[in-house]
């Protein structure tokens, strides 16, 4: 990756961002604390909020995991989210430089957003073979 050139480095990495995922099947999967999305088999995100967002209105958020609503059974948004995502790939994905959320948009219609819920913490960081890459908070990349 070349993120040190004439601009920022939020703005360098964001135009390499699509790069590293266009193309790559996504996987979610619950943690003890934070959420894995798994792009392809060599870049994972680590992140506290996300949703996937659909053609008419939100499938499902990390916030709505375990929770029931009155529905028969409590939320498994893992499970959801990678029903929705099965068997898609990565359309293009794109990164807010001013709020450090990212947009990953999936299959043509699918939106897997990564949010910024602070001013001042990482919401989200990337691994890619187990390195770490980068952490995103509003403001840009650190």
């Amino acid at each position: 990756m070349r993120l040190f050139t004439k601009q920022s480095k939020s703005e360098a990495f964001a135009s390499e961002l699509n790069d590293l995922m266009e193309g790559q099947p996504v996987r979610v999967r619950r943690g003890e604390a934070q959420w894995s999305l798994e792009i392809g088999s060599n870049l994972v995100i680590m992140t506290y909020n996300w949703r996937l967002v659909g053609s008419k209105s939100i499938i499902v958020s990390s916030e709505d995991d375990g929770h029931q609503f009155g529905l028969p059974a409590q939320v498994d948004a893992e499970t959801l989210a990678n029903q929705a995502l099965s068997d898609k790939l990565v359309d293009h994905a794109i990164l807010d430089v001013r709020t450090g959320d990212c947009e990953i948009n999936v299959g043509g219609f699918l939106s897997m957003q990564i949010l910024t819920s602070s001013m001042g913490y990482e919401s989200w960081q990337m691994y890619k073979d187990g390195e770490f890459i980068a952490a995103v908070g509003n403001g840009g990349l650190v």
